[in-house]
Parts: C-alpha cells; structure tokens; sequence
C-alpha cells in the first residue's frame, strides 16, 4: 500500500513538473532547435543533390547566353523552383522564353532521369 502511494505522489508530481511553465517553455524550444536542425541537414542534402543536377547539365549547355545561363542557376536554387519549372515547361508545355527546343528537352529529360524531384511534395 506505501509503494502504490509513493508511486502515485511521483507520478503526480512528474505531472505538475512537466505541466510548468519553465519545462513547457524548455521543451518548446528543445523541439524548435531540433526541426531547424532537421530542415538544416534536409536542405543541405537538397542542396548537394542540385548542386550535382547544375553541374552535370552544365557540361551540355555551355551554348547558353548569359540570361540562360542565370536562369538556369534560378530554378536549380531550389527544389521547390525546379518542381515549378518542371511542372510548367515539362508536363504542360507552356512555352519559356530562356530554354526552349533541344536545351529544354534536355533539362526536363534530366530531370526526369536523374529522379531529382523523386522525393519532392
């Protein structure tokens, strides 16, 4: 009967420990610095994986104008620019006034084959 009262007290006041505002305000900010941390290491790798994309088509587009070639740099900046760009000018067809004909039948075959936005949603 002692053992199940001591164990009741601690559970108790595990409860009103964790219920303050102190451990609330620590755990909120243990989580905030773990999901910038988490979305710090999944960008890196995003960044790495573009980084790759950028530099293996390159080596294909060196005929590219200076406007191409800064266009190309802006929707390999992000995964969520070259999702764009590949749901506008890949799927759709709409007509892009930097890659157009064989350079971009080439960048949307790339990013099909490469699988970059494999993961992306």
């Amino acid at each position: 009967m002692l053992r199940f009262i001591v164990v009741t007290f601690e559970v108790l006041a595990l409860i009103v420990i964790l219920r303050s505002a102190f451990v609330q305000f620590w755990l909120s900010d243990v989580q905030t610095s773990t999901s910038e941390w988490m979305e710090g290491i999944s960008l890196t790798i995003d960044n790495q994986q573009l980084t790759k994309f950028r530099e293996d088509i390159s080596t294909q587009m060196q005929d590219l104008s200076e406007s191409q070639t800064e266009y190309l740099l802006k929707i390999t900046s992000s995964k969520a620019a070259l999702h764009k760009f590949n749901l506008l000018y890949c799927h759709a067809g709409d007509k892009n006034p930097y890659i157009y004909g064989t350079n971009l039948r080439y960048v949307c075959g790339e990013i099909y084959r490469k699988e970059i936005l494999k993961e992306y949603k």
